[in-house]
């Protein structure tokens, strides 16, 4: 029996999200510009998403797409702009209201979907009550986590107690790109945000984690870095040479080094789709440490080619049939504690 594919990062608008987001007139907010077609724009002005398929908030249209695309499940995430962008009371509301609705997408199509809690992280007491009623009212398979909550950085102290109930629960978080804190130099430079401000603030994010105690306090952590790993997989000498050169003087103290725990408790998604990064990424963590991203439904997504790139991984480097299995599925149903697909 083939290996079931799990799809650990991906994205869906709930159709009333995205109505309430076109209906607003301050940022964040969307409009439509066709048929199937929405634009979302960020505070600042700046367009942070595309919505180009009908799939990112139809879920019969993306149910044909996965069968086209070989693709059995999807644990399914909110995207930019999520409610932590919000005004406080208007962020609370729409954190419940649309993990009310993954929670029915899950039971609507048993197997072919999970899902992962949003929460209102600009209001932290409120985000710790939201997860443990996603925990344990709707089932959820891991928390959403963006890069940072409007400017502030994942480690501060007042983030603590959801980090803390995320350990207790044992729940692996998606660590995903929103408006980067380089935004304004992103900007000057006319880069899009999604070339290496995104890229860069993941990476920010998690290893500022990890380097300032965030993973050593809570050894359940576990996290999924999108987009290959942002830049980490490629600049490992680096970070243990930055580490051991200059920890002392930041007032930085692990009981493991940061590429240890990265290696150990980070799982890079497939989102690249580029052979010798993948296989850059891959040499350092493993098989056991890969799984699979396709990002849809984002432009810079690739659905339709996510699995073969990652038989190609496998074959490029004469990984057995298990290996692969493992990048395909098996660690993803491992991590997220999947059931067996219904019918197999």
């Amino acid at each position: 029996m083939a290996q079931r594919t799990v799809d650990c990062h991906n994205h869906w608008y709930p159709p009333d999200y995205l109505e309430y987001l076109v209906g607003r007139t301050e940022f964040p907010y969307a409009r439509q510009t066709g048929p199937t077609s929405y634009l979302c724009y960020a505070p600042g002005g700046v367009i942070v998403a595309h919505i180009d398929r009908a799939g990112h908030y139809d879920l019969k249209a993306r149910i044909e797409d996965l069968d086209k695309a070989g693709l059995d499940t999807q644990i399914m995430s909110i995207t930019i702009p999520g409610p932590e962008m919000l005004p406080v009371k208007e962020g609370i509301y729409w954190a419940k209201r649309t993990n009310d609705s993954f929670a029915r997408a899950v039971q609507d199509y048993p197997g072919r979907f999970y899902a992962y809690a949003g929460l209102p992280w600009q209001a932290p007491d409120e985000a710790v009550k939201e997860l443990e009623r996603c925990h344990k009212d709707l089932g959820v398979k891991g928390i959403q986590v963006f890069s940072n909550v409007n400017g502030k950085p994942l480690f501060f102290d007042e983030f603590d107690p959801i980090w803390a109930l995320a350990n207790e629960l044992d729940l692996p978080f998606l660590v995903h790109p929103t408006v980067p804190l380089t935004a304004s130099v992103m900007d000057m430079v006319r880069i899009p945000y999604q070339l290496y401000g995104y890229t860069l603030d993941t990476s920010m994010a998690v290893i500022s984690l990890i380097f300032n105690g965030v993973f050593q306090k809570y050894p359940n952590l576990k996290a999924v870095h999108s987009h290959l790993g942002g830049m980490v997989p490629y600049l490992v000498q680096r970070l243990k040479a930055s580490w051991k050169g200059y920890a002392a003087e930041w007032g930085l103290e692990l009981e493991e080094t940061p590429d240890i725990t990265y290696a150990d408790r980070v799982w890079p998604d497939t989102t690249s789709f580029y052979l010798p990064a993948m296989r850059c990424a891959l040499e350092w963590v493993g098989p056991g440490h890969l799984v699979v991203g396709t990002d849809y439904a984002h432009r810079v997504g690739d659905p339709e080619g996510a699995i073969q790139a990652v038989k190609d991984l496998g074959a490029s480097v004469n990984l057995s049939q298990d290996k692969t299995d493992l990048m395909l599925g098996k660690n993803a149903e491992a991590l997220f504690k999947l059931p067996p697909m219904p019918g197999r």
